[in-house]
């Protein structure tokens, strides 16, 4: 075998030993996060906002901005149509089944300038908080959803429609940081 020829063949077993490593890895945080459910029917309420072609970013843990959680709907960064009801928020991310969250989910909103797979401007993101399961109590997982709108009005918009569903929007708003986004 010539050095050319070894050199292709090494360097498709690291591109497909890569390539395998990275799916492996994926399919184990899917079934780590399978147990993290949206709500699973759509919200009927009235229309208090809808933002088409949000750039849907990632979920995360509240605690842990920097790891994603693949909740099912949830999975993938893209485009996303969002609306806001007055008794729950709807995301239909391209290529996604959607995600739908009852009012009782919410604790809150806010902004952000980095999450897991984006960083912006200081407040560029909006922040959904939400538990995955309404009847947890005390130990609950909150988690966070970010968006990038395409202004500031409408992020502010965005913010301002959660505020007005969420149960515990008092006690949960943060308007501007984490500890990643003040250093």
């Amino acid at each position: 075998m010539t050095a050319p020829q070894l050199a292709t063949l090494m360097g498709a077993i690291a591109v497909v030993l890569a390539f395998s490593g990275m799916w492996f890895a994926w399919r184990a945080r899917s079934r780590r996060d399978a147990g993290v459910h949206t709500w699973p029917h759509a919200p009927t309420g009235e229309t208090l906002a809808v933002f088409h072609r949000v750039m849907y970013v990632s979920t995360t843990d509240v605690n842990d901005p920097l790891t994603r959680i693949a909740a099912p709907g949830l999975k993938y960064r893209g485009y996303a149509d969002v609306t806001v009801r007055e008794d729950g928020v709807t995301v239909e991310i391209t290529g996604e089944d959607a995600a739908h969250f009852s009012a009782a989910q919410l604790r809150g909103s806010g902004s952000a300038g980095r999450r897991v797979g984006k960083a912006v401007e200081n407040d560029g993101l909006a922040l959904m908080r939400w538990v995955h399961d309404p009847r947890e109590t005390g130990t609950s997982r909150v988690l966070e959803s970010s968006f990038r709108f395409g202004s500031a009005d409408e992020q502010q918009r965005f913010l301002n429609a959660l505020h007005q569903i969420s149960p515990v929007s008092a006690q949960a708003e943060h308007t501007s940081t984490s500890q990643e986004d003040e250093q």
